[in-house]
Order: C-alpha cells, then sequence, then structure tokens
C-alpha cells in the first residue's frame, strides 16, 4: 500500500491546484468565476509559473475552461457530466474496494479510517459541511493507499470534479444518514477481507451519490425556471397597467 504521507512529496503546484480546487468545491468559486492569474500569483506569492500550471491541471481536471482573453473560468455543473463521470468512477471506487480489501496489509489502512467513518455516523444529518469534509478524506485516503499508480492517479483526478456532486448530493440529510451506513458497511467488508461484497457496497454507493446530485441539480433548475416565469408574468402585468394609464380619458 501507499501511505498516505504521500501528500507531503507534492509539487507546488500540485498544492495550488488542490487549494484552487477546494474553493471551487466549497462554492468560494462559483460557476462562471474567473481565476486571474496575475491576481492569484499576489495572493500566493508565487510567480506566474506554478499558477498557470496549476490552472492547466483544473482544466485537465474539467474544473476551469481557460478561454483566450479571459483566462481561466470556472466550469457549470451538468447532469450529463454527472452521468458520464459516475458512470467511470463507481467501476473504479468498486474495484479499488475490492483491491483493498484483497490486500493482506489492510489492517492498516482499517485502523486509519475507522474513526473517521464512526464520526461520520455522528454528523450524519446534522453537519453537512463537516461531513463532506471528512467523506471526502476517507475517499481520499483509500485512494493515496492503492499500490497500483494508474488507478491511483485517475481516481485522483477524477475526485477534483466529483467533489462537486458530493457536495450537492449530501445536501440531503437522508443522504448523508444513507451514505454513513454504506461507509461503515463498507469498512467491515474491508476489514473481513471480503472483496466482491466491498467492490459491490462501494459501487452502489457512487451511483446514489450520482442520483442524488442528478435530483438536486434538476430541482435547482425547476426552481429556477419557475423563478423566470413569476419574474416574466410581472414585467408583463407591469407594462399592461403601464399601458392602461397612458390611455386618454373617455
Amino acid at each position: 500500500m501507499v501511505s498516505a504521507a504521500s501528500t507531503l512529496t507534492q509539487t507546488l503546484p500540485e498544492k495550488i491546484t488542490e487549494r484552487l480546487a477546494t474553493r471551487i468545491v466549497d462554492g468560494t468559486y462559483p460557476p462562471g468565476s474567473r481565476l486571474i492569474e496575475a491576481t492569484l500569483s499576489q495572493e500566493f506569492g508565487l510567480s506566474h509559473g506554478p499558477i498557470r500550471d496549476a490552472l492547466r491541471a483544473l482544466q485537465h481536471a474539467g474544473l476551469v475552461t481557460i478561454l483566450p482573453y479571459r483566462g481561466a473560468v470556472v466550469t457549470d455543473v451538468t447532469v450529463r457530466e454527472i452521468k458520464e463521470l459516475y458512470q467511470v468512477r463507481a467501476a473504479l471506487v468498486g474495484l479499488r474496494a475490492r483491491w483493498i480489501a484483497e490486500d493482506p496489509q489492510r489492517q492498516e489502512l482499517v485502523a486509519q479510517v475507522k474513526e473517521p467513518i464512526a464520526r461520520m455516523q455522528q454528523l450524519a444529518g446534522r453537519d453537512r459541511a463537516e461531513y463532506t469534509r471528512v467523506a471526502l478524506m476517507v475517499n481520499r485516503t483509500l485512494t493515496e493507499s492503492v499500490s497500483n499508480h494508474w488507478l491511483r492517479s485517475t481516481l485522483a483526478s477524477l475526485m477534483l470534479q466529483t467533489s462537486r456532486y458530493t457536495r450537492l448530493a449530501l445536501a440531503s440529510p437522508a443522504h448523508q444518514r444513507f451514505s454513513a451506513k454504506q461507509w461503515q458497511y463498507l469498512l467491515l467488508a474491508i476489514e473481513s477481507g471480503a472483496g466482491a461484497q466491498a467492490e459491490k457496497i462501494a459501487g452502489a454507493l457512487s451511483q446514489a451519490t450520482r442520483d442524488e446530485a442528478i435530483k438536486f441539480l434538476e430541482q435547482a433548475m425547476e426552481s429556477r425556471t419557475a423563478g423566470a416565469q413569476t419574474a416574466d408574468s410581472h414585467t408583463a402585468d407591469s407594462r399592461s397597467v403601464s399601458r392602461q394609464a397612458k390611455k386618454p380619458a373617455a
């Protein structure tokens, strides 16, 4: 297994990428926000090189789009993207869970994540922000433990983008409670070495998160559409009243 201490070897651009990604995920930089290279360079006290590399990494992960004359712009969240991302992610986190469960040295990792997963049971339905933080941390720890470089790097890259959707899904207290139970079941399967069961639980949890994120986005879109229609109706009524007021008296 690869130790979580591997994060200590991150390069400067990787550290900046992680910090900017965190701001995108937690909504500090909402979709459409511009990430200006010069401003970030001044904030972090760095030359433009590491900032530029970090922005390119964010673009590679799908979190920003770099546009001519505008720089990096935070991408929007879409139902289509959720479906495509989680189709891949569900398979990969399932494979990750199986490999960890079948690793003879898994008990070290189990001891590392047991307390955070127990804490998730207490946080579920009570503290969305902290629950999300702990859930993402446990996910990251599992990924960093995988010895296969290709699986580890692919999941790490996917996590930069899917973290935004995980946050949307966990807006639901009911999904937090469901998620907490599934994490507990997954831990038990890994601890007992049940690779097939661990793979099934991890894949199902990823798919449930996908479905909850889609539900959140669709409800948000319906709300925006209803709000726009109401605003249009009010505008039309105002114009009608205005025209009536301007008519000459009979």
